[in-house]
């Protein structure tokens, strides 16, 4: 029975022998927050029920200073509850933030936790399932035991001091205890504190955590395990001279034993670069400076003036010989704010960063180790101006993948960046518009050899009017990419994103593309090479995919594969397209991703290609994007979905020369009255049939009066809907 105090026989007789009976949880259901009033106290365990699920009961415990309190959580099994639930125990305090916790202990699902309050007053228990999902009984009791004297305090008020170079033993005597000592620390200094389980004591602290904080406790350095054991050490650089506190504790506030603490001290080597704002360290604009980072957390901060207005390119590189291996660069204002910041924009692990001065004076260039625990030599550069656009650049991209951001300013600015490739190494390239305002709208790439010399471009092959292309080098050396604007007035934010290889051939390594844009230029690179594209498609919508050669070096005879999210194969074509070019139509059933897979016939050849992928029907008007080649004799196959639907073909007619042209029902679902139109390049009607062929399919012989295109049409008569094939013969 849940709701009542136990009390009667049995009770009276567990008192006879000495036992303190368990109180069933009060009348109602104790509360999940702060507003509780049920008690908790030590010596009378509860017996209480998480129900319903996600039950949560909060009681009410005063605790003294000067005690530790050792506190159980039960699951009960038995009854109606088969399996003992997996509890949860929180200490809260009076407003509500978790002081101490635990899930599991002594090698069960049950829960346990020591709890030595800092002061005198009430705090609050929290009984839980681990499941939001269970159900059932438990068992909460609180045992208080008075610590022993402690000559060492935990908080500011201690008395305990330690000094460098004189190494103190002590112990954690109860489980939450911690010990504080004062420590008068220097500028100029760096301090390797060590704190370890006391060798040869009887009961060594087995696993010290380490803090350094100020006086309101606030941490400004910690460590648990270092050098591959349980021991804890840290190096400690204070900012400015004063006391602070190093608190020696148990990791997670549960261990006990001896320690020693020790604390040995270096003079830091002098440096002219500070790192504060009255740094004496200086680079000015067209010049470098070459420095290092001398010890572990070491900061260098250089000052540099700059002009409103004007654009500078900062770089930092780590040296050769014991050069610091991963730099980062930040740029802050004259109160030492910081702007910007870089870590590997630069080649390889190095920094380099673009920055328009919003304001005239003094900023800061403040050089660190992305590795706080590392340090080296480096070189620090400035310039004035925006990226070269030429193959003077110093702006890098890296070929094993890279992201940056840069700004066409002023209009038709063109940024050059270097690439180092191997032969035969490719690269895929996006240039997008950047997010926000003062975006590039439409960027244009183009891709310079050694010699500066064109060898690709890119205007819209990604999404919308953004920049995308495979490049594959023909030789190894350093190419040049260039970005700019596609009109001359343009300027803007761009944003650039490069990735190694060339298109994978799996799923995994599938490019994106995506429906009515204006496709993918791209390319076979060698015998085998399949190229896949990940394309989401809407259930029940029909889409076009087509494959056609590109300049320069087009793909002789492309073949396209499609296959489902699953990677099965559920559509393929080779010669669909105009010429030996390929064309697919496909309506998903179930919609999701899709890849199209563009290889060449036979998988031998090389070249450039396009894949567009369109989510609509064949256009019903002279914009349309399907062709048919006439003078080899072509057909496709599709679908008149809704009545009414028009599907435009557009053909290369040459006068006075005779076509035969079909449109017949074909498949499962054929149309029900195929129609056929021939309009010329203004979309004026010059031909038409309805039942010319067998049945009734549509069939005329055409003969144009002038050479130039013209548009077949297909549609079903009377509203027919359905599945047809339309093909044009020269005879």
């Amino acid at each position: 029975m849940r709701g009542k105090l136990w009390i009667g026989v049995a009770s009276a007789a567990l008192m006879a022998l000495g036992f303190a009976p368990a109180v069933l949880a009060q009348d109602r259901d104790p509360p999940g927050d702060a507003s509780t009033q049920a008690q908790l106290v030590a010596g009378t365990p509860i017996d209480g029920q998480i129900s319903p699920a996600g039950d949560s009961d909060w009681y009410r415990l005063h605790v003294e200073r000067g005690q530790s309190y050792h506190i159980t959580l039960d699951g009960v099994a038995g009854g109606d509850a088969a399996q003992a639930i997996d509890t949860t125990l929180t200490v809260h305090g009076a407003d509500g933030q978790q002081l101490a916790f635990n899930d599991d202990a002594n090698g069960s699902l049950n829960s346990a936790l020591d709890y030595v309050p800092s002061a005198t007053g009430d705090v609050f228990v929290e009984a839980k399932s681990f499941s939001d999902t269970a159900t059932g009984p438990y068992h909460l009791s609180v045992t208080a035991t008075v610590l022993p004297p402690d000559e060492v305090g935990n908080d500011a008020s201690t008395h305990a001091r330690i000094s460098a170079g004189s190494p103190v033993n002590g112990s954690l005597d109860y489980a939450g205890d911690v010990d504080w000592y004062r420590f008068s620390a220097h500028t100029g200094q760096m301090y390797t504190i060590t704190l370890a389980g006391t060798q040869g004591a009887a009961s060594p602290l087995a696993d010290p955590m380490l803090r350094v904080v100020d006086s309101h406790g606030t941490e400004i350095a910690s460590n648990d395990d270092s050098q591959g054991s349980l021991n804890s050490s840290l190096n400690f650089i204070p900012s400015r001279g004063g006391d602070v506190f190093v608190s020696a504790q148990g990791y997670g506030d549960q261990g006990t034993g001896a320690y020693t603490l020790n604390i040995a001290a270096t003079a830091l080597p002098p440096d002219d670069a500070s790192a504060d704002t009255g740094t004496r360290g200086r680079v000015n604009v067209g010049a470098s400076v070459s420095g290092a980072l001398d010890y572990p957390g070491d900061h260098d901060w250089y000052r540099v003036r700059l002009e409103q207005g004007q654009s500078y390119r900062f770089s930092l590189n780590g040296g050769d010989d014991h050069g610091l291996a991963d730099p980062v660069l930040h740029l802050r204002d004259s109160h030492g704010e910081e702007l910007a910041t870089d870590d590997d924009s630069g080649e390889g692990l190095n920094s380099y960063l673009e920055f328009t001065a919003p304001n005239s004076g003094t900023y800061f260039l403040d050089v660190q180790s992305f590795d706080q625990s590392a340090f080296g030599r480096y070189t620090l550069s400035a310039a004035a101006g925006d990226i070269p656009n030429d193959a003077t650049t110093d702006a890098v991209l890296s070929a094993d993948g890279d992201s940056r951001e840069g700004t066409i300013a002023p209009a038709g600015d063109q940024d050059w960046f270097k690439i180092n490739l191997a032969n035969g190494q490719g690269v895929r390239i996006a240039v997008n518009a950047a997010e926000g305002e003062g975006a590039l709208q439409d960027p244009l790439i183009v891709m310079h050899g050694p010699d500066g010399a064109e060898l690709a471009r890119d205007d819209d092959g990604g999404q919308g009017l953004n920049s995308w292309m495979e490049f594959v080098a023909p030789a190894a050396g350093a190419y040049y990419l260039e970005v700019r604007g596609f009109s001359d007035d343009a300027q803007g934010r761009y944003s650039i994103s490069v990735s190694a290889g060339d298109i994978g051939n799996t799923a995994d390594g599938a490019e994106s593309i995506e429906p009515n844009g204006d496709g993918r230029t791209a390319m076979i690179n060698n015998d085998g090479d399949i190229d896949w594209f990940a394309v989401t498609l809407v259930e029940g919508r029909p889409y076009r995919f087509n494959v056609q050669g590109a300049e320069p070096g087009p793909l002789a005879d492309p073949v396209l594969t499609l296959y489902d999210t699953d990677g099965h194969e559920v559509a393929s074509d080779d010669d669909g397209g105009s010429g030996v070019n390929s064309y697919l139509s496909y309506t998903s059933v179930a919609g999701g991703q899709y890849y199209a897979a563009v290889s060449s016939f036979n998988n031998t050849g090389q070249g450039h290609y396009t894949l567009t992928v369109s989510d609509t029907d064949v256009p019903g008007n002279t914009n349309t994007d399907e062709t048919l080649d006439a003078a080899a004799g072509d057909d496709r196959a599709n679908r008149i979905e809704i009545a009414g639907d028009l599907d435009d073909y557009r053909v290369d007619l040459e006068a006075g020369a005779h076509y035969l042209i079909e449109v017949t029902a074909v498949g499962d679902d054929p149309l029900g009255d195929p129609y056929l139109t021939v309009l010329n390049s203004d979309g004026e009607r010059v031909a038409a049939d309805d039942d010319g062929g067998h049945g009734r399919n549509a069939r005329l012989r055409f003969t144009p009066p002038q050479a130039g295109s013209y548009f077949l049409q297909a549609s079903g008569l009377g509203g027919s809907t359905g599945s047809y094939k339309i093909s044009i013969v020269r005879q």
